[in-house]
């Protein structure tokens, strides 16, 4: 019998320290989101939260640097997981604690360069010398024929580049990652503005303008590089744009999807289809910067007034592949914004937010001096003076 009532005993105790954690956890839950409603919609909480709690606000008393001191003339370039210095000849590579840790030489000190996965294309503008880099070494080197306009890598490291100075206005010549050419495109009567390879290797698309005439006519033309190869350059897809429409940039992204960014618009191509996604020029709206370079996503920042001296910057993100937008406000005038990877950072003049593609802070930057120039690659940001880069992790 007494053992029958230990029995019960004991676990009445265990049911009450079930009940206690339980219900712990349940303040504990509960506590966690009236914190995030709190901090979604108190701008009080949420300045005080990142700066003391998650630790999102830096300044330049705390964080790495690179002091830039060499003699000739320097170029800072973002990739992989590294700031790179070009100087001398040289291209230094720098981690995120500010050490050097790798070189390459190459022989360039005007450069044009583009970066994708673990490969960095890099040439020197209006000349002939033209690398393909992974890591510390060098693929391949080549000297084009022509004078180089513009260079493109996908992750896989195919290559396209653009040539002018030839008989013809444009010659865009297109590499595999052994630096064998595969094919070139010659453009007689028009010039060609950008040129990408897909992530998969199966299409070279290229953005031309025609201003032989008096109205500006843009096109993207999108070859299969299988059939190329076999001397077959007909483009397969042809989008014209509206007359006067200019283009300036494309970029494909995930699921072989061509963004187009165009002075009054960004449309994604995928095969005969042309939509629209984001509108760069409206009446009523004082659109102030926009990109395609963030990895599956575009972006346009807009202008509102809040006062006679005062505005707000709303940054507005859209995801390509479905159409969710993001929305970001800050209390300034952006001075420019630098977009890269999935980070975007908005220059306030000493201060610097960085934020990510879901609309969110990571981190806010604080200066005593004006800053110069963002540079974004992997996890972290240079942000560039005339003497030294202060480096933020993300």
């Amino acid at each position: 019998m007494n053992k029958v009532v230990e029995m019960k005993s004991k676990n009445r105790k265990l049911n009450r320290k079930k009940v206690f954690i339980t219900f712990g956890i349940t303040i504990v839950i509960l506590l966690f989101i009236i914190a995030v409603i709190i901090y979604q919609t108190n701008e009080g909480f949420r300045t005080f939260a990142d700066k003391y709690i998650l630790m999102k606000s830096v300044t330049e008393e705390n964080v790495p640097t690179i002091d830039i001191d060499y003699e000739s003339n320097t170029n800072i370039i973002p990739y992989g997981k590294y700031i790179c210095i070009l100087a001398e000849n040289t291209l230094f590579e720098y981690n995120s604690y500010g050490k050097k840790e790798k070189e390459v030489k190459v022989e360039i000190s005007n450069p044009i360069y583009d970066v994708e996965s673990n490969y960095l294309v890099i040439g020197e503008l209006n000349n002939q010398k033209l690398y393909l880099i992974n890591g510390d070494h060098i693929i391949w080197e080549k000297n084009i024929e022509g004078n180089l306009n513009k260079v493109t890598v996908n992750k896989n490291g195919y290559v396209s580049v653009i040539v002018t100075g030839t008989t013809h206005k444009s010659v865009i010549v297109t590499y595999d990652k052994e630096g064998n050419e595969l094919f070139k495109s010659y453009l007689s009567r028009t010039i060609a503005v950008d040129a990408c390879i897909s992530p998969n290797n199966s299409e070279l698309a290229y953005a031309e303008v025609n201003i032989s005439g008096t109205i500006v006519q843009s096109n993207i033309k999108v070859i299969s590089i299988s059939e190329a190869k076999e001397k077959n350059t007909e483009p397969k897809y042809t989008y014209e744009a509206p007359q006067n429409n200019l283009i300036l940039r494309i970029k494909y992204q995930d699921k072989n999807q061509l963004v187009c960014m165009y002075e009054n618009s960004i449309h994604i191509l995928q095969q005969e289809n042309d939509t629209e996604i984001m509108k760069l020029n409206e009446n009523d709206k004082k659109i102030s910067f926009a990109d395609i370079e963030l990895n599956n996503n575009v972006f346009r920042t807009e202008e509102k007034s809040t006062g006679i001296f005062s505005a707000d910057t709303v940054v507005e993100i859209k995801n390509v592949n479905n159409q969710k937008e993001s929305i970001y406000t800050t209390k300034n005038v952006a001075k420019s914004v630098t977009s890269g990877q999935n980070i975007l950072a908005i220059n306030l003049g000493t201060e610097v937010e960085f934020i990510d593609t879901n609309g969110r802070l990571v981190k806010k930057y604080t200066s005593t001096q004006v800053v110069r120039n963002i540079v974004i690659c992997e996890g972290l940001a240079g942000v560039i003076y005339r003497d030294k880069i202060e480096l933020i992790s993300l």
